[in-house]
C-alpha cells in the first residue's frame, strides 16, 4: 500500500503518517481499544478526543464533562492506556 507524501512543513500530516505507522506497527492502541479500557475510569461523559505527540509519546486527549458540568481533560497514554492526569479545563 502506498504511504501519502507528506510536505516539509506540514506537521499535521507529518503527525498524522506517524500516528498511523505507530498504530499498524502495533506500538499504540486504537481510540476503540483506548476508550474501552479508559471509560469506566473517566469521571464523567466523553466528549471528544484528539491524537497528540507529547515529546515523542503518543497522547489520547479525552474532553470529559463531569457530573457537576465541569469539562476535565484526560491524557491517556496510548501505547498503555495509563491515564496519566486529570485536569480542569478551563
Amino acid at each position: 500500500m502506498p504511504y501519502a507524501p507528506v510536505r516539509a512543513g506540514d506537521d499535521d500530516a507529518r503527525d498524522q503518517e506517524m500516528a498511523r505507522r505507530a498504530l499498524l506497527e502495533g506500538r499504540i492502541k486504537s481510540l476503540a481499544e483506548i476508550t474501552e479500557i479508559v471509560k469506566p475510569k473517566l469521571p464523567g461523559t466523553i466528549l471528544g478526543v484528539e491524537l497528540e505527540i507529547e515529546k515523542g509519546r503518543f497522547i489520547y486527549e479525552f474532553d470529559v464533562v463531569d457530573q457537576n458540568g465541569k469539562l476535565k481533560e484526560v491524557d491517556v497514554d496510548a501505547a498503555t492506556a495509563e491515564i496519566l492526569k486529570i485536569e480542569d479545563d478551563d
